[in-house]
């Protein structure tokens, strides 16, 4: 991960704009590491991005992919057999089932935002627009509900950054910790439940 950092900050220091739009697509990664980049000193110097800046260009980062997400798995839901769509819920199923428990459609959009404004490792918008993805809820409101939820998340992360301006390259440093722990204990779950199907299977 400090490898691919280091490789952004020397190959677009004079486009700095482009790679926190470039970071905050990536799953996982999205706000939580996109700002701290962005608005990191240590990295750029004086070209740092202002607080606005950086939250501007994460957002518009996050969102992107979140529309093409969203109808995406509406398509897949609707044209596949259910197997496809059972193998996607599956990855997302405790999230999946807190949605569908949510009493009103009201509420599951609120989730949704609510799920996707906490800027924790496994939350965000790729995760958010899957799960309105495969649910039942309408693709626009979807998406409404995500970009409220992601603007909510780059704007707790920018006011951390500038809270903390003299300690950003740790928050950095911290975010990019945490999400490489967070999918290190994601994927190793994701193996015991591999395997415990296929001991299930050949019972």
């Amino acid at each position: 991960m400090e490898n691919f950092i280091e490789f952004l900050s020397t190959n677009f220091s004079s486009c700095i704009w482009l790679a926190v739009i470039f970071l905050a697509m990536i799953p996982t990664l999205e706000s939580k590491i996109a700002i701290p980049f962005a608005m990191n000193t240590g990295l750029w110097g004086g070209l740092a991005l202002p607080a606005w800046h950086a939250l501007l260009f994460s957002f518009i980062g996050c969102m992107l992919p979140s529309i093409l997400v969203i109808f995406l798995s509406k398509k897949i839901k609707r044209h596949t057999t259910g197997f496809v769509t059972n193998v996607l819920k599956s990855r997302y199923s405790v999230k999946s089932t807190l949605l569908e428990k949510q009493d009103g459609t009201f509420k599951k959009y609120l989730f949704l935002t609510t799920f996707v404004a906490l800027p924790l490792p496994l939350t965000g918008v790729w995760a958010g627009s899957f799960l309105g993805g495969l649910s039942n809820l309408k693709p626009h409101w979807c998406i409404i509900s995500i970009a409220i939820g992601a603007f909510i998340s780059c704007s707790i992360v920018t006011l951390l950054c500038t809270v903390l301006a003299n300690s950003v390259g740790y928050i950095l440093m911290f975010s990019i910790l945490i999400v490489t722990v967070f999918l290190g204990i994601d994927l190793i779950i994701s193996v015991i439940k591999s395997i415990k199907g296929k001991l299930t299977a050949t019972k």
